[in-house]
Protein backbone atom coordinates (compact mmCIF):
# COMPACT_ATOMS: atom_id res chain seq x y z
CA UNK A 1 0.00 0.00 0.00
CA UNK A 2 1.37 3.38 -0.99
CA UNK A 3 1.17 5.94 1.77
CA UNK A 4 0.82 9.69 1.63
CA UNK A 5 4.51 10.18 2.43
CA UNK A 6 5.49 7.98 -0.53
CA UNK A 7 3.30 10.03 -2.85
CA UNK A 8 4.74 13.32 -1.56
CA UNK A 9 8.27 11.97 -1.88
CA UNK A 10 7.72 10.78 -5.45
CA UNK A 11 6.17 14.10 -6.49
CA UNK A 12 8.99 16.12 -4.93
CA UNK A 13 11.62 13.88 -6.54
CA UNK A 14 10.02 14.17 -9.98
CA UNK A 15 9.78 17.96 -9.66
CA UNK A 16 13.46 18.24 -8.66
CA UNK A 17 14.56 15.87 -11.44
CA UNK A 18 12.59 17.85 -14.02
CA UNK A 19 14.10 21.15 -12.80
CA UNK A 20 17.59 19.68 -13.04
CA UNK A 21 17.00 18.23 -16.50
CA UNK A 22 15.69 21.58 -17.73
CA UNK A 23 18.96 23.22 -16.68
CA UNK A 24 21.50 20.80 -18.16
CA UNK A 25 22.94 21.97 -21.45
CA UNK A 26 25.46 20.11 -23.59
CA UNK A 27 28.19 22.45 -24.87
CA UNK A 28 31.37 21.95 -26.87
CA UNK A 29 33.06 25.36 -26.83
CA UNK A 30 34.00 28.13 -24.43
CA UNK A 31 31.56 30.78 -25.65
CA UNK A 32 28.56 28.46 -25.28
CA UNK A 33 29.89 27.26 -21.93
CA UNK A 34 30.06 30.78 -20.49
CA UNK A 35 26.66 31.71 -21.93
CA UNK A 36 25.14 28.62 -20.34
CA UNK A 37 26.71 28.97 -16.87
CA UNK A 38 25.74 32.64 -16.88
CA UNK A 39 22.12 31.48 -17.26
CA UNK A 40 22.61 29.28 -14.13
CA UNK A 41 22.71 26.09 -16.16
CA UNK A 42 24.80 22.99 -15.63
CA UNK A 43 27.06 22.26 -18.61
CA UNK A 44 27.77 18.79 -19.93
CA UNK A 45 31.10 18.83 -21.76
CA UNK A 46 33.83 16.64 -23.15
CA UNK A 47 36.89 17.31 -20.98
CA UNK A 48 40.56 16.31 -20.85
CA UNK A 49 40.34 15.60 -17.08
CA UNK A 50 43.52 17.56 -16.35
CA UNK A 51 43.93 19.54 -13.13
CA UNK A 52 45.74 22.41 -14.90
CA UNK A 53 42.90 22.72 -17.41
CA UNK A 54 40.30 22.76 -14.65
CA UNK A 55 42.20 25.50 -12.82
CA UNK A 56 42.39 27.60 -15.99
CA UNK A 57 38.65 27.16 -16.51
CA UNK A 58 37.96 28.29 -12.95
CA UNK A 59 40.24 31.32 -13.31
CA UNK A 60 39.02 32.39 -16.75
CA UNK A 61 35.33 31.92 -15.91
CA UNK A 62 35.75 34.09 -12.82
CA UNK A 63 37.68 36.78 -14.74
CA UNK A 64 35.09 36.91 -17.52
CA UNK A 65 32.23 37.02 -15.01
CA UNK A 66 33.85 39.88 -13.08
CA UNK A 67 34.43 41.78 -16.33
CA UNK A 68 30.79 41.26 -17.33
CA UNK A 69 29.67 42.50 -13.92
CA UNK A 70 31.77 45.65 -14.31
CA UNK A 71 30.06 46.35 -17.66
CA UNK A 72 26.54 45.72 -16.33
CA UNK A 73 24.24 48.51 -15.29
CA UNK A 74 22.79 48.73 -11.79
CA UNK A 75 19.59 46.94 -12.81
CA UNK A 76 21.32 43.81 -14.15
CA UNK A 77 22.13 40.87 -11.97
CA UNK A 78 25.35 39.13 -12.97
CA UNK A 79 27.13 36.09 -11.63
CA UNK A 80 30.74 36.32 -10.56
CA UNK A 81 31.73 32.91 -9.26
CA UNK A 82 34.10 30.48 -10.86
CA UNK A 83 32.72 27.56 -12.81
CA UNK A 84 33.93 24.20 -11.56
CA UNK A 85 33.49 20.53 -12.21
CA UNK A 86 30.51 19.14 -10.36
CA UNK A 87 30.94 15.48 -11.24
CA UNK A 88 31.76 12.95 -13.90
CA UNK A 89 28.45 11.14 -14.31
CA UNK A 90 28.89 7.41 -13.87
CA UNK A 91 26.48 6.55 -16.66
CA UNK A 92 28.33 8.82 -19.11
CA UNK A 93 31.96 8.86 -17.97
CA UNK A 94 33.97 8.22 -21.10
CA UNK A 95 31.49 5.82 -22.68
CA UNK A 96 29.92 8.29 -25.10
CA UNK A 97 33.15 9.93 -26.28
CA UNK A 98 33.98 9.21 -29.89
CA UNK A 99 37.48 8.95 -31.27
CA UNK A 100 38.93 12.42 -31.78
CA UNK A 101 36.64 14.23 -29.33
CA UNK A 102 38.43 17.26 -27.92
CA UNK A 103 38.23 19.05 -24.59
CA UNK A 104 35.83 21.98 -24.88
CA UNK A 105 38.40 24.33 -23.33
CA UNK A 106 41.96 23.37 -24.21
CA UNK A 107 41.46 21.23 -27.31
CA UNK A 108 43.41 18.26 -25.94
CA UNK A 109 41.89 14.80 -26.39
CA UNK A 110 38.86 14.40 -24.13
CA UNK A 111 39.02 11.62 -21.57
CA UNK A 112 35.65 12.06 -19.81
CA UNK A 113 32.28 13.73 -20.00
CA UNK A 114 31.86 16.11 -17.07
CA UNK A 115 29.18 18.30 -15.55
CA UNK A 116 30.19 21.89 -14.74
CA UNK A 117 28.46 24.68 -12.93
CA UNK A 118 28.65 27.29 -10.23
CA UNK A 119 27.73 27.08 -6.58
CA UNK A 120 25.04 29.64 -5.85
Amino acid sequence: MVGLMDIIHDEMFQKAKEARNNHVEEVDNWADFMASVNKKNICLTAWCDQVKCEQKIKDQSKEESLAKMAEANDDEVTLTGSAKTLCIPYELGNQNLTEGTKCFFCGEPAKVTALWGRSY
